[in-house]
């Protein structure tokens, strides 16, 4: 009788798991189905549009963090650009491997396929905005984290030139909103850009 009764209990038990597991699993169809091929997609989606941005950097050199502010414009498929207001002007457009920068009333021109490790960064952030995984594929790692309404999406370096420079970027949003980036540099400096979308 003892060994009849165990057997009925663990019978009730192994049920109720199992109806606890297809109510879970009816429970929650939205974001089940939420993963990276799906944050790209939305990503992708985004139209052309400014922002606001802080970028808060905290540098082993110096006792306190830098804080500079500005703007943020992207126009797909691959312009960016970042416009520096405080605490000193300075522009950075991106187009596509064309990174031009400018301060203090002087100019530079880089081609980016001359500098492997920069591309490789400059590309983290511009192939998130346009939801291109294959190109974020050829440099990073990918692990996609949270929710579709708080997800954070972290790349690795996959390549050794890369990883000399960065440990990790790790990108943050909702939906098809990046809200901030943070990267972690190897040195172990470390810089967060908070984002605030235009309306």
């Amino acid at each position: 009788m003892i060994f009849g009764t165990k057997t009925r209990a663990e019978l009730r038990f192994r049920k109720l798991l199992i109806l606890a597991a297809l109510a879970w699993s009816t429970a929650t169809p939205v974001w089940a189905n939420w993963n990276l091929d799906e944050l790209m997609k939305q990503l992708a989606q985004h139209p052309a549009g400014s922002a606001r941005f802080v970028e808060t950097k905290k540098l082993s050199v110096l006792d306190a963090p830098v804080v500079s502010s500005g703007t943020l414009f992207f126009s797909p498929p691959d312009r960016l650009e970042k416009n520096t207001l405080l605490p000193k002007p300075e522009s950075m457009v991106l187009e596509r491997d064309r990174l031009t920068l400018s301060r203090d009333g002087r100019k530079r021109e880089v081609r980016l396929q001359q500098y492997p490790e920069v591309m490789s960064i400059v590309e983290a952030i511009r192939s998130t905005l346009m939801g291109n995984q294959s190109v974020l594929r050829q440099y990073y790692a990918l692990q996609l984290q949270g929710s579709e309404t708080n997800w954070r999406l972290i790349l690795t370096p996959a390549e050794e030139r890369t990883q000399r420079w960065i440990t990790q970027i790790m990108i943050s949003g909702k939906r098809n909103q990046i809200s901030t980036i943070e990267t972690l540099q190897a040195d172990g400096d470390r810089s967060v850009m908070a984002i605030e979308a235009d309306k």
